[in-house]
């Protein structure tokens, strides 16, 4: 694959010697990190040679988000917003790495609109991911608002251990608005409760036929989210 004039390949990835490397390059060495979780920032960068990770603090745990390789960029809400680091990037090989502030990186991509839209096109997969991301987040958290809902109307009632009946659209009105979500939504964590046993319905009636059962899977299913 040819080179551009900027010596980028496939629109981010490759060096040439004598231009953008020239002017924005640096070498970072394995081990040293480029930045700080929490540090301020006014500089993105992209990857010409080695590998970069992407680590944030949950606690007293380091997590590894990502591991970033040639071609990749970080860093750049950088030099949208100038908020603080959001996590810590660490030089995992000897890399080399194009470093830009936010006047170098409009010059850079206003003189090759080829790197402008392959990071459009990298933004928008990442984008694409967190959204993925949140969709799952929010299909756990809406079980779990679900069954503790279940639970508290359960324990509402006396004799707990005997099958109790509630009204079913009534129940996942309830539900829906408490969660934000639609009632459809709502209808389809009803649906697999009643199929893995937990419930039975009429249409008009919402049975809890195991509540104590319906408990115990509420402690459940929080450990493993």
């Amino acid at each position: 694959m040819g080179r551009s004039r900027y010596g980028i390949q496939s629109g981010i990835g490759k060096m040439e010697k004598g231009t953008l490397y020239e002017k924005y390059g640096t070498e970072v060495k394995a081990g040293r990190a480029l930045f700080n979780e929490d540090e301020p920032g006014d500089t993105m960068y992209i990857i010409q040679k080695g590998r970069i990770k992407i680590t944030k603090r949950i606690g007293n745990i380091e997590k590894i988000l990502m591991v970033l390789q040639k071609g990749d960029f970080f860093g750049e809400m950088a030099i949208v917003n100038q908020a603080p680091r959001t996590a810590t990037a660490t030089a995992v090989d000897n890399c080399q790495v194009l470093c830009f502030n936010r006047q170098g990186f409009l010059s850079m991509i206003s003189k090759n609109s080829n790197i402008a839209m392959n990071i459009i096109e990298k933004l928008c997969l990442r984008l694409q991911k967190a959204d993925n991301a949140i969709r799952d987040l929010t299909k756990r958290d809406m079980k779990s608002l679900v069954i503790s809902v279940l639970n508290d109307l359960s324990n509402a009632h006396q004799g707990a251990g005997r099958a109790q009946s509630l009204l079913y659209k009534d129940t996942l009105k309830s539900i829906a608005e408490q969660s934000g979500a639609t009632v459809k939504e709502v209808e389809v964590e009803i649906q697999q409760l009643i199929s893995a046993g937990f419930l039975n319905t009429d249409g008009y009636n919402l049975e809890i036929t195991h509540p104590e059962e319906l408990e115990q899977f509420a402690g459940f299913f929080n450990k493993t989210s």
